[in-house]
Parts: C-alpha cells; sequence; structure tokens
C-alpha cells in the first residue's frame, strides 16, 4: 500500500509542477481606465500581428473601472494593446508582456486623434499622404527571438543591400530599438542576421507597418 502511494506520489508531482509552471504563464491581465472619459473598446493581438480582430468589449469602461481581460494560457504572453476612447481617439501600448503585469492602465496621454476625412488633391499634383510616405519609414524593431541580433539591412525592395543599421551594437533578445532607412520609399526588402549567421528575410510597407516583432 505505501509503494502504491508513493507512486501516485511521484505522478502526481510533474503534474502539479506543469500546472504551477502554466499558472505563472497566465496571460490574463486587469485593464484599469484612469483616463478621464470612458473606453468604449479593447483590441488586444499577439505582437506584431498587423490584424486587430474583434473588440473585446461587451460595454464601454468607465473612468476610475476596471475589466478583466481574459486571455488562454497558450504560452505567449506579449501582446499588442489597443483601446478606442468614447471620442473615437484611441491609444496603443505595445509587446506588452501580460504575464508580468496584472494591471494595465490608460491614461490617454498618448491618444491618437481619429483619422481626419482624406483630402483631395488637385489633378497632376502629389496628394500630401503620397508626398509624406516616404517620410514615414521608421519603425520599433522589436527581438523576441532566443538570440541577439546581429545586423539589421533594410533595402528598398528589388534593390542590393545598404548599410547596416544596428551599426551602434547587437540588439539582445527581449529589446527593442527605434531604427529608420536610410533610404527614402515605403516598401523595403529586411534581413535580419542573428549571432549564428542564420538570416531571416521578409517585404514590408514601412509606412503602414510600424512595429516589427523578429520571432
Amino acid at each position: 500500500m505505501i509503494r502504491k502511494l508513493a507512486l501516485i506520489v511521484c505522478l502526481m508531482a510533474p503534474m502539479a509542477t506543469h500546472a504551477a509552471h502554466a499558472q505563472d504563464k497566465n496571460p490574463s491581465f486587469t485593464l484599469v481606465n484612469k483616463s478621464s472619459q470612458p473606453i468604449r473598446e479593447l483590441f488586444v493581438t499577439p505582437a506584431g500581428d498587423s490584424n486587430w480582430g474583434q473588440n473585446r468589449l461587451t460595454a464601454p469602461i468607465a473612468p476610475g473601472a476596471n475589466f478583466a481581460a481574459r486571455r488562454k494560457v497558450d504560452g505567449n504572453c506579449v501582446f499588442d494593446l489597443r483601446v478606442v476612447y468614447a471620442d473615437n481617439s484611441r491609444e496603443d501600448r505595445r509587446t506588452v508582456n501580460t504575464c508580468n503585469a496584472e494591471d494595465v492602465a490608460f491614461a490617454g496621454a498618448t491618444k491618437t486623434a481619429a483619422a481626419a476625412p482624406p483630402v483631395t488633391a488637385p489633378a497632376g499634383a502629389a496628394s500630401p499622404a503620397a508626398a509624406s510616405r516616404s517620410e514615414d519609414a521608421g519603425f520599433r524593431l522589436t527581438n523576441h527571438n532566443k538570440q541577439s541580433i546581429a545586423e539589421l539591412y533594410a533595402s528598398p525592395k528589388g534593390e542590393p543591400r545598404g548599410g547596416n543599421l544596428l551599426d551602434k551594437g547587437a540588439l539582445p533578445p527581449d529589446a527593442s530599438i527605434p531604427l529608420k532607412p536610410a533610404s527614402a520609399g515605403c516598401l523595403f526588402d529586411l534581413s535580419v542576421v542573428f549571432a549564428d549567421k542564420t538570416t531571416k528575410t521578409r517585404s514590408t510597407d514601412l509606412c503602414k507597418v510600424k512595429d516589427i516583432t523578429v520571432p
């Protein structure tokens, strides 16, 4: 009987350890509205995903109120968050590790105004949006890989590789850095070179995608 009990305890120990580990990686969090107006919508998506998905709220969050945002425990902890306020302005938080943060507060300090109606340019003239696209190719690079990013190249699509944008040093795991290509334009071929010399390449419109996450 004692031997049977000892065997059961030994079998249950790994299960308990696994359960405790999963609990440590719980990505659910509490959204706290510290702004002066209601939060009407909440979007939560894996970091770097350009598709925000569906609104997570069934009712607005009043100023000073909280909302428990439940996430499936699947090993993912890093998310991009977006809230939309009652006046249609929005506030984004990028690469938030919700496994390490029980409360995530939005105070309206970095709100972005709702998009203005499009402006029609005179015939033969470039629209203001088109004129500014080449000036808006800056982005933030986040390294979620297990090894450092030794080099990063951003070359206009189809053109030869230019200079290394990480000329001041490698980007370690779980770190991020703002960068801007030396060339004008929007469409770039991005080449990431890791410490072990392996390379990942992708084509991206940097006028639309402002956060690049390397898995």
